[in-house]
């Protein structure tokens, strides 16, 4: 398992190289990618020029959301479904091989058993391409009672929920394993036994506040893993591994839980979190190979991302590099 910043997750907004510096500084091993701007910039440059900056960095590719929406209109999907391809192309030049999509809730024009069969199909007419380009797919939910108030059609809005379209569905299609939604939801960890082997994209770890009723908790309510330790996230990460996961983990938290915190102290927190949750579970710590330089020193030659140089021991040997 390797920790995973998300712009989203946070989120965060920047220069790429910034964003990047803030990853490596605060201990993160990989980062998502907007796969349609990354797209274009290989169209562009090159995919070697669209890449340069993670590849320097030496950060994994996290996720990166499926360029096409599953529960969009037929002439939507048809127009997304042709451009489906050549962004799984950019994606394997990133190494990307993880996507993830968001499911509706709820709907007003499907019932239950419409939208599943709808969903299903357009499952199959994306996986030919996923498993071309060597791409798993991950489902996430919307867990919050809100989401679906005032709907006509309740949809899949839990892990268990989620399973029994994955098991309809082909092998390149699989689950987001979000903390947050489960405590929502009121489901077990055990539920991670039951996801096929190799099916688990990504996990998601959040915190929710004290005292309230889990069932009731809105969108706002997503706060920072570790903020009050009502969600055991060192727990999830246990249950993950136990399963044989060995991919991306990723702080999550509402826009309006970490407003007022600049970016920096943002992500150093969820950095510090992020450890803790590994101590928690057991995981080890490897050491990170370089340490952000001083605001206004320069970046060691040939390193692409301002502001970087690379960690020392006290021998004066570079962290990672062997002695």
């Amino acid at each position: 398992m390797f920790r995973n910043l998300s712009t989203v997750g946070l989120p965060l907004t920047g220069r790429s190289s910034e964003l990047i510096e803030l990853a490596l500084s605060f201990g993160f091993d990989a980062m998502d990618i907007d796969l349609v701007d990354f797209h274009q910039q290989a169209e562009a440059f090159g995919a070697e020029h669209a890449r340069r900056l993670m590849v320097s960095a030496r950060l994994k590719t996290g996720v990166f959301s499926l360029p096409v929406d599953l529960a969009g209109d037929d002439e939507t999907f048809s127009r997304e479904i042709k451009l489906l391809p050549k962004r799984l192309e950019s994606a394997r030049s990133a190494e990307a091989q993880r996507a993830v999509a968001t499911l509706p809730p709820a709907s007003d024009a499907h019932a239950f058993k419409d939208f599943f069969d709808l969903i299903r199909r357009r499952l199959e007419a994306v996986e030919g391409p996923l498993a071309k380009y060597g791409v798993m797919l991950g489902l996430a939910v919307v867990p919050e009672m809100e989401a679906r108030a005032g709907r006509t059609h309740e949809f899949i809005h839990t892990l268990e929920g989620l399973l029994g379209l994955v098991e309809a569905a082909g092998p390149q299609v699989g689950v987001v394993v979000d903390a947050w939604a489960m405590h929502v939801s009121g489901e077990s960890l055990s539920l991670l036994s039951k996801v096929p082997a190799g099916r688990i994209i990504e996990v998601r770890l959040s915190d929710a506040p004290r005292e309230r009723v889990a069932a009731e908790l809105s969108r706002a309510d997503r706060l920072l893993p570790g903020d009050t330790g009502v969600i055991a996230c060192g727990a999830v990460v246990q249950a993950a591994e136990k399963v044989g996961f060995d991919g991306p983990v990723t702080p999550w938290a509402d826009r309006s839980a970490v407003a007022g915190r600049g970016r920096e102290k943002l992500v150093k927190l969820a950095g510090d979190r992020m450890e803790a949750v590994w101590k928690d579970a057991g995981l080890p710590i490897l050491p990170r190979w370089f340490l952000p330089a001083p605001k206004d020193g320069a970046g060691r030659e040939g390193f692409e991302v301002e502001g970087l140089e690379p960690a020392k021991n006290a021998a004066g040997r570079l962290v990672g590099q062997g002695n």
